[in-house]
């Protein structure tokens, strides 16, 4: 999200800036001061934002631009409107009244009053059946993790690089419905009358109350879904949708170019959900894969300088070690070089040569 190229008008449409102004926490706060700090450029449009949403109460997931443009036109137009004057007859002038300032300040006022009850009476109109509730996006970012506790009481551990949108409460809904992007651990919250479904990609998984990872990271080929406990339904998505059940130990993997769905039987889930306590675990696993969670986690960019080397597969147990204690494994085993100057990172030489 470049934030930095941002209009009022499309902070006040961004559900993460909605979710500071109304609901801040300690995440949102930390994000949108250090974004202040780094644009001071952009502190006009997020002052103004903000101010427009706090009158206004807007918390609608999709404001509509021309409800927008509308109420900023007319207040704008009573601010810098100068007052009508009427010419009057010679002979019934009288001494100018110092008035004009506070007659512009009241009938600005008075405009904005108008107009927040005309805006307030659309809204009412337009959303009285719909639940007050509004979307919250929870994102990592690389290098980061968290552990988020939505209103029915699931448990959701947001690995890396993810982003998880879901409502600020589930009540009056016939289903619990979420979406991912990247890779998080659900523990979910048992409620047969409503059932739990995670969007990711091109697969739904449905569930009542369970505990399960899911992968599915917009650059990767595959969407990964692995049970340890319960029972969940896989459904993919399109013209030609599948679906298959899982059962715990069970891992699925989604092929998006291919669209089948694979099942896996007696997996080590702990290799797949190890993360949460700070492990990377690697089993016989082609070195583009390791290259890639390697900078999810540690927030870098990796070259390797021979590429041939991308091949080559190895199995590894990263247990809270730093990025230098991980390149210099490799360095000791295969024999290699590395460098490393702030986020770039190269690897030199050639891996797994005979």
């Amino acid at each position: 999200m470049n934030y930095s190229t941002y209009s009022a008008d499309d902070f006040i449409k961004d559900e993460y800036f909605q979710r500071w102004v109304f609901s801040p926490d300690a995440e949102t706060e930390a994000f949108w001061q250090s974004f202040q700090a780094q644009h001071p450029d952009q502190q006009q449009p997020l002052t103004e934002a903000r101010r427009f949403l706090l009158v206004f109460h807007v918390k609608e997931k999709d404001v509509l631009e021309s409800r927008i443009g509308h109420l900023k036109r007319r207040i704008d137009l009573a601010l810098d409107q100068p007052e009508r004057q009427e010419p009057r007859p010679a002979e019934t002038r009288t001494a100018p009244r110092r008035t004009g300032h506070w007659k512009v300040y009241a009938i600005a006022a008075s405009l904005s009053a108008l107009v927040a009850c005309a805006f307030l009476f659309l809204w009412v109109r337009s959303d009285k059946n719909t639940p007050d509730t509004y979307t919250t996006n929870a994102v990592t970012q690389k290098g980061q993790r968290s552990l988020i506790t939505l209103k029915d009481g699931t448990k959701v551990w947001l690995n890396t690089d993810s982003r998880l949108t879901y409502p600020s409460s589930f009540e009056g809904q016939r289903v619990r419905e979420v979406t991912l992007e990247g890779e998080a651990f659900f523990d979910v919250a048992e409620n047969k009358a409503q059932p739990f479904i995670v969007h990711a990609a091109e697969i739904n998984v449905k569930v009542l109350g369970t505990a399960f990872n899911v992968r599915s990271y917009q650059k990767d080929q595959k969407v990964e879904t692995t049970l340890v406990r319960g029972k969940v339904n896989i459904e993919s998505t399109g013209k030609q949708a599948k679906a298959v059940t899982l059962l715990p130990n069970q891992r699925v993997v989604f092929e998006k170019t291919s669209r089948q769905l694979l099942l896996e039987n007696r997996v080590n889930t702990e290799k797949y959900t190890a993360w949460r306590e700070g492990k990377l675990i690697f089993e016989d696993q082609p070195l583009s894969e390791i290259v890639q969670a390697l900078e999810r986690w540690y927030n870098v960019t990796i070259h390797v300088e021979d590429t041939g080397s991308l091949g080559c597969r190895f199995s590894a147990n990263v247990d809270n070690k730093s990025l230098e204690e991980v390149l210099e494994l490799f360095k000791a085993s295969e024999n290699i070089d590395y460098r490393r100057e702030g986020d770039q990172v190269s690897i030199l030489g050639k891996l797994c040569a005979e």
